[in-house]
């Protein structure tokens, strides 16, 4: 495998984070008492409501990123797919280990996998740590599993 720049912290920064605030429009009645005249100010409160949430893990691909992913190879999108199911949630680095990646794709080659990796680098999805020849910075602009907003 070519040698590429390893980083201590990682060089990929959180794109597309925007602030939105929502303002909660409170519904305020004035009432008048018929029998003693007495105003009344009456708001309604929201109610609670279920709120259904999906319990099976995921992680997020971005999709204005797509073009970089269709110029990668079927090596690289294996290796890309098996990288983006084994990170954890909240993580910003994920471990490519080639036995392993061997075992799950049936890629026969560790070549072949040290070729699909620096693929993957060159294309800016992920980049090599500094210490270690198996764990690599994800660009969290192309996935990530968890909310990007702890990132900040």
């Amino acid at each position: 495998m070519k040698k590429y720049e390893s980083y201590l912290n990682s060089p990929f920064r959180v794109q597309g984070i925007e602030s939105r605030q929502y303002v909660q429009k409170v519904d305020e009645r004035l009432w008048v008492d018929p029998e003693t005249s007495e105003m009344y100010s009456v708001k309604k409160v929201p109610k609670n409501r279920e709120q259904l949430s999906d319990t099976m893990p995921y992680t997020k691909l971005f999709v204005d990123n797509r073009s970089i992913l269709l110029k990668l190879s079927g090596t690289g999108l294996r290796v890309l797919v098996y990288g983006i199911c084994i990170i954890r949630p909240l993580s910003q680095t994920v471990v490519l280990n080639t036995p392993d990646i061997q075992v799950e794709t049936g890629i026969a080659s560790p070549n072949t996998i040290r070729t699909a990796i620096s693929e993957l680098i060159e294309a800016g999805i992920i980049a090599q740590k500094l210490g270690s020849n198996i764990e690599f910075w994800v660009n969290p602009n192309i996935f990530f599993n968890g909310n990007r907003l702890r990132l900040l």
